[in-house]
């Protein structure tokens, strides 16, 4: 099992507690990863373009680059005293995600984690804009946790799709079933499949490809209970490569956006690790629409893992 080497936190230069600390921590004792706090400050008043000469410009932001660095001094205390490695970084610049994205495309760390921040009256998480934007365009695995406490040996999920296995989305499953796995075995825990499966595609197909006159066609419950017997074949098969007991293997009828939430809330899940898939515009904003909802509906945190860049699809 590779390791994780170095993990980028996403600090908060206003929040008072930060839940993506405390777990950065508990991961990187976990693999004797170094970390790096980054704090991005997005006040339009410390922007270069506001100031006649780069020496007004260091005058006004030193003192406020000192004074964030002297908070992620103290919030770097703990790791520390762990004896891990950890540094501490302080940036300025708008929008805040392509800030953030340049420095993960420079550093290239093994995991970002980030918080996200959930309204208890309402029970559910509210999506920032840099988040989405995040879900759209990390290349390298992205935690995004709540205020929640993992259990001993948290119990890690892994989302997966096995209906198309000639295709990208097949490479994708074994990544977010070797990622979660990473994951749980570094915690001392071990990661349960999940799929969920819904007849919808298939209705689509029916409708879509029409009969004689493009009249739709009716699927017949006998393809339908095929397909999904195939489904879980697949599901089966992709738990034996990963040597998953059928005990911890979960095929769920419904879609995604309303069973995934179900299934962590009855399981006790921790974390849920998905695989995300873009190759243009629309979907791009599919993609990170799905998580969006995925992340205001889930009781526990969520990794979104994507394959390397495709050079005919960047």
């Amino acid at each position: 099992m590779e390791p994780l080497r170095h993990i980028l936190v996403v600090v908060d230069p206003v929040a008072q507690q930060s839940p993506a600390l405390a777990k950065a921590r508990r991961l990187a004792n976990a693999f004797k990863a170094s970390v790096e706090l980054l704090l991005c400050d997005r006040n339009p008043a410390l922007m270069p373009n506001f100031y006649p000469d780069a020496e007004s410009y260091t005058s006004v932001v030193e003192p406020v680059r000192s004074s964030h660095e002297a908070r992620l001094r103290v919030l770097a205390t703990p790791f520390a005293v762990d004896k891990l490695q950890v540094t501490c970084h302080v940036e300025f610049g708008r929008p805040l995600h392509a800030v953030i994205l340049d420095r993960i495309a420079l550093k290239k760390p093994d995991l970002v984690i980030k918080d996200t921040h959930h309204h208890s009256i309402l029970r559910r998480t509210l999506i920032t804009n840099t988040d989405w934007h995040l879900i759209r365009d990390c290349r390298q695995p992205l935690l995004l946790v709540k205020d929640t406490i993992w259990s001993a040996e948290p119990h890690v999920s892994a989302a997966v799709d096995p209906g198309h296995p000639q295709d990208t989305p097949a490479a994708l499953d074994h990544a977010v079933v070797y990622a979660a796995d990473r994951i749980a075995r570094g915690l001392g825990s071990q990661v349960s499949l999940v799929h969920c499966w819904s007849p919808i595609a298939l209705y689509a197909m029916g409708a879509v490809g029409g009969g004689m006159g493009g009249v739709p066609v009716m699927m017949p419950p006998e393809v339908i209970d095929a397909q999904r017997g195939l489904d879980r074949e697949r599901l089966e098969h992709l738990a034996r490569v990963h040597h998953i007991p059928p005990q911890r293997t979960h095929l769920r009828d419904g879609i995604a956006v309303d069973e995934l939430p179900t299934y962590a809330a009855h399981h006790g899940a921790d974390l849920l690790v998905m695989g995300a898939v873009s190759r243009s515009g629309l979907d791009r904003i599919f993609i990170g629409h799905t998580a969006e909802m995925l992340l205001e509906g889930l009781p526990c945190d969520i990794m979104v893992i994507k394959l390397p860049a495709d050079p005919m699809h960047p």
